[in-house]
């Protein structure tokens, strides 16, 4: 991915009219669910929660890890949680978990550091990263020998 200047990405994410934004689009974001415009599970799927764990668990693992709750987001079907990590002020680390205990994970541009590839370039600024995610998550992910970043 491109380099991107850090101040202005920075700058813009606590300008006033972010500010709004965090305010304002996650409810228009459920309104267009509703509406039929996302639905299914992001791709990059990493494996599933080790059962000795809950999601209270993996989400107080994420938070000492830096994670944060990841609300300019879409909500993908049967998502329990959603979190992001921000990485330059310009990428984040995004995972998800599931009802069912999938994990799902991928690398791209935040919306601050880069709105427009973010919400319309999805194939081309969203990457797996299992590199970064499995050692962070250890033993709270079960990977199967099936699981692959495709899926």
């Amino acid at each position: 991915m491109p380099t991107v200047d850090m101040s202005e990405a920075e700058t813009f994410k606590y300008s006033r009219a972010w500010q709004v934004v965090y305010k304002t689009y996650p409810p228009v974001l459920r309104v267009l669910e509703k509406m039929g415009f996302h639905s299914g599970r992001q791709p990059w799927s990493l494996g599933t929660l080790n059962a000795k764990y809950g999601g209270e668990d993996l989400r107080r693992l994420l938070t000492a890890a830096g994670f944060e709750p990841a609300i300019l987001a879409w909500k993908d079907s049967d998502e329990v949680l959603s979190m992001r990590k921000v990485d330059k002020r310009v990428f984040q680390w995004h995972i998800r978990l599931h009802t069912d205990g999938e994990i799902r994970g991928h690398y791209e541009y935040s919306s601050e550091g880069n709105p427009w590839r973010h919400t319309f370039e999805f194939e081309e600024a969203f990457k797996p990263d299992r590199e970064f995610f499995a050692p962070l998550l250890r033993e709270y992910l079960v990977v199967e020998p099936s699981a692959n970043n495709s899926s």
